[in-house]
C-alpha cells in the first residue's frame, strides 16, 4: 500500500590601468567629517588600506566600464554608494568565528550560517546576528551528547519563519508547492522558528514508531522536547541544502504543531517530490510515523 495515499492529507591578460584625475566631488546628500579616532592599527597599514581601495576604483573603472551618464548617478547617489562600501569594509573585516570546536566533533553534522547563506539566496544573518550566534555555540559537552544521539546543529533563521515562510524560500523542497490542505490551517502561519542554534534528531526517537502519541511522549529525556512543524521543515529542507541528504525520507514524524482539528501535524517522506506535511489524530499507530525530538 502506498503510504501516501494511507495518511488523510497529500498534500568568476593582464590589463593596463590608466588611472583618471582625481576629481573633487561635493556631496549633495552627505557632509563628511574627519574624526580623530584612537585604533592601534599602524601608519603602513593605513596606506596599504587607502592604496587598496583606491585600486578597487581603478578596477571598477575598467571592469564596469561606466560612461559618464552613469558615473554622474553614481556621484548623485555618493552618499548610499559610500554607505554601501563602509558596510562591505565592515563585512568582511569582521573576526569570523570559531567554528573548529563544534566541527570538529560533529563534522558534516554541524552546519554554520556562513554555510546557509553561500547556499540559499534571501538567507541573510548580518554581523551582529552571526557574532551572537558565535557566542552562544552550545558548550562541548552538549555537542558530545549532540554527536552521540545523532542530532545535526544549525542556524534557526535570522527572522522568525512559518512552515509557509520556509516553504516560500524554496517551493520545490515541498510535495505542495502552493497551496495544500494546510494552507490556511493557523499552525502553517503561527508555530514559528525562533532565533539561536537549532539541535534536532535527524532520525526519529528510536523505537517510537508505531507508537500513540503519549507512549511517543514517553521516549523523550528531560533534556529533549518536539519542534513545531516550521522547525523541522528548516531543518529537514536546509540539511539537504547544504549537505545534499534527504533526512525522513522514508519516515514520518509527529511534531508539536496541531491542526484545527487537535490532530497532531507530521512531517517527512521528504523524497524527489518533496516535503509532505500531514496529520493524524495522537492515538493512531503506523510503522512509518515516529516523533521528532530537538535538545532544548
Amino acid at each position: 500500500m502506498d503510504f501516501h495515499k494511507s495518511l488523510k492529507h497529500s498534500s568568476h591578460s593582464e590589463t593596463v590601468i590608466v588611472r583618471p584625475k582625481r576629481m573633487v566631488v561635493t556631496y549633495k546628500e552627505q557632509t563628511m567629517t574627519t574624526q580623530s579616532i584612537t585604533s592601534d592599527r599602524t601608519q603602513p597599514q593605513e596606506k596599504q588600506f587607502k592604496r587598496f581601495v583606491e585600486d578597487t576604483g581603478d578596477r571598477a573603472l575598467v571592469e564596469v566600464n561606466p560612461d559618464k551618464d552613469a558615473i554622474q548617478r553614481l556621484i548623485g547617489r555618493g552618499g548610499e554608494f559610500q554607505d554601501w562600501v563602509i558596510e562591505g569594509i565592515r563585512r568582511f573585516s569582521a573576526k569570523l568565528p570559531d567554528y573548529i570546536l563544534a566541527q570538529s566533533i560533529l563534522g558534516a553534522d554541524f552546519i554554520t550560517p556562513e554555510e546557509i547563506m553561500a547556499t540559499r539566496r534571501g538567507v541573510a544573518y548580518t554581523n551582529d546576528e552571526i557574532a551572537t550566534l558565535a557566542a552562544s555555540i552550545p558548550s562541548a559537552d552538549m555537542l558530545r551528547w549532540c554527536k552521540d544521539n545523532g542530532y545535526a546543529v544549525m542556524p534557526a533563521p535570522p527572522t522568525a519563519m512559518s512552515l509557509l515562510d520556509v516553504r516560500q524560500l524554496v517551493t520545490n523542497h515541498f510535495y505542495s508547492k502552493t497551496g495544500g490542505w494546510y494552507a490556511d490551517q493557523e499552525f502553517a502561519s503561527k508555530d514559528k522558528t525562533s532565533f539561536g542554534w537549532l539541535a534536532i534528531r535527524k532520525t526519529p526517537v528510536p523505537n517510537s514508531t508505531n507508537r500513540t502519541w503519549s507512549e511517543q511522549e514517553k521516549l523523550l529525556s528531560g533534556v529533549e522536547s518536539v519542534p513545531n512543524a516550521a522547525e523541522m521543515s528548516w531543518f529537514i529542507t536546509m540539511y539537504f541544502e547544504v549537505r545534499g541528504i534527504r533526512l525522513f525520507a522514508n519516515v514520518y514524524v509527529r511534531t508539536s504543531s496541531l491542526d484545527s482539528g487537535g490532530d497532531r501535524v507530521l512531517v517527512g517522506g521528504f523524497g524527489a517530490k518533496g516535503l509532505y506535511v500531514y496529520s493524524w489524530d495522537d492515538y493512531y499507530r503506523h510503522s512509518y510515523i515516529g516523533v521528532s525530538s530537538a535538545r532544548k
